[in-house]
């Protein structure tokens, strides 16, 4: 069977339907179907089909969602009841599986069993949607009357005994399209009854007389011959008749005084007619208020002028255009902007002033915003004639009709240049690092923000710290300006390695950070990072000055979700001091191992907050001749026990205060309980002279300008010789800054201090320093002391310092002493100075007290 013809008029109607309902409800897409009545109720016409899209929607999708759309409701009957689904609901259709379709709703158009139309609303963004749309119920009610009489018309006409009357029904879905008709027309109606009582108003009515039907209206015929007195007598007249020839004799009456009040009236066109309403026949008066006005030209011509002359001094551009965007009118302002004359902005002339903007996507911007808000506020760039470009702020509100429909637009135009440029200024002043144009660290916490927060749809992002090592070299030695045009050259060294994607900060001082976003794979990170390191390894030549600067670089990755950022921040830490720990010069990833080290440094910072209540203790280890085996002193060594990680070795816990500058602060507990307890010692006549406490010095410690005044101070303040104490230091100390530290142990030595040299054997070794360095003996390191017997080497290195020590005029101290066999082979080479568990173990202090008692005789340190 051939499907029959759909008229214009019929697509029409539909048209704006679906353009309606699409619009309010802020569907993404809308599809619309008329339905064939010759073929069925339950097919749908393919060929009258009617697609509304907006124009931002990408041309593939929209074909894409036209094709599943078609497709799906081509092969399913035409369901009477609507329908809303989303991709939440857990239902297996069909139609779930197109992958744009967020949520749908199912629109049918009809009465009863009969259906004229169907419309599709497609929204894509689910999170932005609502299930409870705008109530439409009026607008369809209407749509559904329109396409019904459609459709009457293409059948044979059937002769009606009554003219202009419109079909009376007594079902209450006709009461209903009747009243949407009513609501939704502009112009003041009213239904009312044979006994001229007012039935029902529109708000059209209500606004016009002030009134509505709660207050009470008058009866109708009273209202009509206050406010309609010249036609009063004929309309009542019309009324009476209708009952008696069964039509209106007059219908509309033109141009007719409407008085509102004494001083106050309109003309109006006058229309009645016959309606069936609530099962019983009813009239109905619509006004339509007339629009013409009659103007003064003399006081036109002078409200024209005042217009001109206020717009031509007011420092902005003002233009006025039609609703198609067609300009009528510019001032002197724009003329200055633009430099365009009034015949080139003209028509849309003006729009060619418009930089680096798609003009219909602006356009179609300001119809929106003033359809919701009445006004459309912005900023763009103008271009003049001559290319010279200036900001500025755009207005545009919406000239209406009487109808509220948009007839024209004002636009005007403020110059924003210099406050433009003056923010930019700002942002950039707040944004970036003045000196090598980076991001700052205020810039970086938004963009590392962002960073973690697109993980779970782009890929993985690693953050990098970078630090120069020995920065601080440089300003000292070749002044800051020189590490001013260094920290220049690593920000190009940077940006030279990495993607322009990448955001590069300068967190301050020498340390940079580096975002890197959207990465496919962990692999890639780290040929990254090595480029960064070997970038860094070129030789620079700044003002005729040479150098090769080295960095550490601490990296961590995110590939969860919920990452946050203060947390990626603590891993990439904890990496660049790994890196700095390995010997500096290289990179290192983050690790769950190093949350130890942190763990470890929080629980020392919080007992050295906490001293009374620390686990900080110590213990001391004899100093023994080894022939007599008399005591000669004691080796104060530091140990300390943790609640949460347990007891923790000098040697891991004595660098990590080093590392984070907490050395210091124990090093003054420590000596106050070492002095306390010498002095305890010395009243008591426990300790006796040449007897000595040992004390080892940080390699830090050293190297502050005024450590030795400190401590030469602190004894004074205890009122205790220095002469009863040894202070034990490492080659280390003396190497990394021999002036600072030679200087220091020169006036503790001064002071009455004997000093030590430690480890002897595992440094450099070196005979300068044995010659540069105030010392009174040295300490042979266990390392050797212990395979002497078993080991040639081990023998001979220690013979060589035994040798080096007598004709230098150093005492000497075995460490590691830990058989009879090895104690006899040192007592034979001549060295007879020994510490180590052959003798004692170290001993608490009450053990050390005890073992002072039993051992009366002392002997002097052996040289």
């Amino acid at each position: 069977m051939k499907l029959q013809q759909i008229t214009k008029s019929n697509n029409y109607i539909l048209e704006h339907c679906v353009e309606k309902l699409s619009r309010i409800n802020q569907s993404d897409y809308a599809l619309g179907f008329l339905v064939d009545d010759e073929l069925g109720t339950h097919h749908v016409n393919l060929e009258s089909r009617v697609v509304i899209t907006p124009d931002m929607l990408f041309e593939p999708i929209k074909n894409e969602l036209t094709k599943d759309l078609t497709d799906y409701f081509l092969a399913k009957d035409c369901v009477p009841v609507p329908y809303f689904f989303d991709n939440k609901a857990e239902v297996n259709d069909g139609l779930l599986s197109n992958k744009y379709i967020d949520n749908l709703r199912y629109i049918p158009i009809g009465e009863n069993d009969n259906i004229y139309a169907i419309i599709v609303l497609v929204n894509i963004e689910l999170s932005v949607r609502s299930k409870d749309l705008i109530d439409v119920t009026p607008f369809l009610l209407a749509t559904i009357t329109l396409l019904k009489n459609q459709k009457i018309r293409l059948k044979p006409s059937i002769p009606r005994p009554v003219e202009n009357k419109l079909s009376a029904s007594s079902d209450s879905q006709s009461q209903l399209i009747l009243e949407s008709l009513l609501k939704n027309t502009f112009h003041p109606a009213f239904i009312f009854n044979e006994e001229f009582k007012v039935l029902k108003s529109n708000l059209a009515s209500q606004r016009l007389f002030n009134s509505n039907l709660e207050r009470g209206w008058p009866s109708i015929d009273k209202l009509i011959n206050r406010t309609l007195p010249s036609i009063a007598f004929r309309l009542l007249t019309a009324i009476t008749k209708f009952f008696f020839l069964g039509h209106l004799e007059k219908q509309q009456w033109e141009n007719i005084e409407l008085v509102l009040n004494e001083h106050q009236s309109i003309y109006v066109d006058i229309h009645l007619f016959d309606v069936s309403y609530l099962n019983s026949h009813c009239f109905g008066l619509m006004i339509n208020e007339r629009t013409e006005v009659t103007v003064n030209q003399e006081i036109y011509n002078v409200s024209v002028q005042r217009f001109n002359a206020l717009t031509s001094v007011v420092p902005m551009a003002i233009l006025q255009t039609d609703k198609d965007f067609n300009c009528s009118y510019v001032n002197k302002t724009w003329a200055k902007y633009t430099l365009q004359n009034e015949d080139q902005a003209l028509g849309q002339g003006w729009l060619s002033a418009i930089k680096n903007i798609d003009t219909d996507d602006l356009l179609l911007e300001i119809i929106r915003a003033i359809s919701h808000s009445n006004n459309f506020k912005s900023e763009l760039e103008l271009i003049s004639i001559t290319g010279r470009s200036l900001w500025a702020s755009i207005n545009v509100v919406g000239l209406f009709n009487d109808r509220f429909e948009v007839t024209g637009f004002i636009f005007t135009m403020l110059d924003i240049s210099e406050e433009r440029s003056h923010s930019k200024k700002l942002q950039k002043m707040a944004n970036y690092d003045h000196l090598t144009g980076l991001s700052n660290r205020a810039f970086f916490t938004d963009r590392l923000t962002l960073a973690l927060a697109r993980v779970p749809r782009h890929g993985i992002s690693a953050l990098m710290f970078l630090d120069l090592d020995r920065f601080k070299n440089i300003n000292d030695t070749l002044g800051h300006h020189i590490g001013d045009l260094v920290i220049q050259e690593v920000a190009k060294r940077l940006k030279s390695v990495v993607r322009d994607e990448d955001s590069i900060a300068r967190l301050g001082g020498d340390e940079f950070a580096i975002i890197f976003t959207d990465l496919m794979t962990e692999s890639v990170i780290a040929p990254i990072a090595n480029k960064i390191v070997t970038a860094i390894n070129l030789p620079f030549k700044v003002e005729g000055n040479a150098m090769v600067l080295s960095c550490s670089v601490g990296v961590a990755i995110a590939t969860e979700h919920n990452v946050e950022s203060s947390d990626i921040l603590r891993k990439a830490d904890l990496a660049l001091y790994q890196a700095k720990d390995s010997g500096r010069n290289q990179f290192c990833f983050y690790e769950s191992s190093l949350e130890k080290d942190l763990s470890l440094l929080n629980c020392l910072t919080a007992d050295l907050n906490n001293l009374n209540q620390s686990g900080f203790s110590f213990v001391l280890q004899p100093l023994i001749q080894a022939v007599t085996e008399n005591i000669i002193g004691f080796e104060a060594l530091a140990r300390w026990s943790n609640n949460e990680l347990g007891v923790i070795g000098p040697d891991t816990f004595i660098p990590t205060l080093e590392e984070n500058g907490l050395i210091q602060v124990f090093s003054e507990w420590l000596f106050y309980q070492v002095i306390a307890q010498t002095k305890l010692w010395i009243a008591r006549n426990l300790l006796t002279f040449p007897q000595k406490i040992n004390l080892n010095l940080s390699v830090k410690q050293l190297h502050f300008i005024e450590f030795a005044d400190s401590v030469i101070a602190l004894f004074k303040k205890e009122k205790v010789d220095p002469s009863w104490f040894t202070l034990e230091v490492t080659e280390t100390a003396f190497i990394q800054d021999p002036a600072i530290a030679g200087e220091n142990l020169r006036k503790l030595k001064k002071a009455g201090f004997l000093i030590a040299l430690d480890d002897f054997g595992t440094g450099y070794s070196s005979l300068g320093l044995l010659r540069q360095m105030p010392l009174n003996y040295i300490k042979i390191d266990k390392s050797f002391v212990m395979d002497i017997l078993r080991d040639d080497e081990a023998e001979k290195i220690v013979l060589a310092i035994i040798g080096l020590g007598k004709m230098l005029d150093l005492g000497l101290v075995a460490e590691g002493v830990e058989d009879a066999d090895t104690k006899d082979w040192l007592v034979a080479h001549g060295c007879l100075c020994h510490q180590g568990y052959y003798f004692h173990k170290p001993l608490t202090q009450q053990h050390a007290c005890d073992l002072l008692r039993k051992h009366k005789d002392i002997e002097m340190l052996a040289t």
